[in-house]
């Protein structure tokens, strides 16, 4: 019997997503509970509960879809800067227990991270805002470009050296 959480039902497309970019092993996803604008998720299409839990083909593969997305984010949207993280375990913060990677570009109005210098500030930290329509498709917009700079690196991984 397939896994039955949230993500595994988008990534066999019973469940609707603003989809970014897919692939065989992974799909990239805006978060419906963004902490800034622009928040996306890279999902494995395979059902993995965490990062330890994951084959290394999909790890790496996320990760670098991960990071071709945080390199457009910074060179043509001029994000000032990106997070990239995954959580492991309800400690850590992980609320669905489906491997998952945060990509969180952080624009000069959205609020570092609370694990930065500056997060201690707790009047300056990111709330959490429910996706509208409009704002995914704005989303959507600036991120039409985004799969070249993924196929890039995929090829770059497919062919190292060259």
């Amino acid at each position: 019997m397939p896994e039955d959480d949230a993500f595994c039902k988008i990534a066999r497309g019973e469940s609707k997503a603003y989809v970014v970019y897919s692939d065989d092993k992974v799909m990239v996803i805006l978060d419906r509970s963004p902490i800034c604008r622009g928040h996306m998720l890279v999902i494995s299409k395979d059902h993995f509960t965490a990062v330890e839990d994951v084959r290394p083909d999909v790890v790496s593969r996320a990760f670098l879809v991960a990071a071709a997305i945080a390199k457009y984010l910074k060179r043509e949207l001029k994000a000032p800067g990106v997070n990239i993280v995954t959580n492991s375990g309800s400690q850590a913060g992980q609320v669905v227990f489906h491997f998952h990677v945060h990509i969180i570009p952080r624009w000069a109005d959205c609020p570092p991270p609370i694990f930065s210098d500056e997060g201690a500030n707790i009047t300056r930290v990111a709330q959490r805002h429910r996706l509208t329509e409009a704002e995914a498709a704005e989303v959507l917009n600036m991120m039409s470009g985004v799969i070249n700079y993924i196929e890039e690196y995929v090829r770059e991984e497919q062919n190292p050296g060259r």
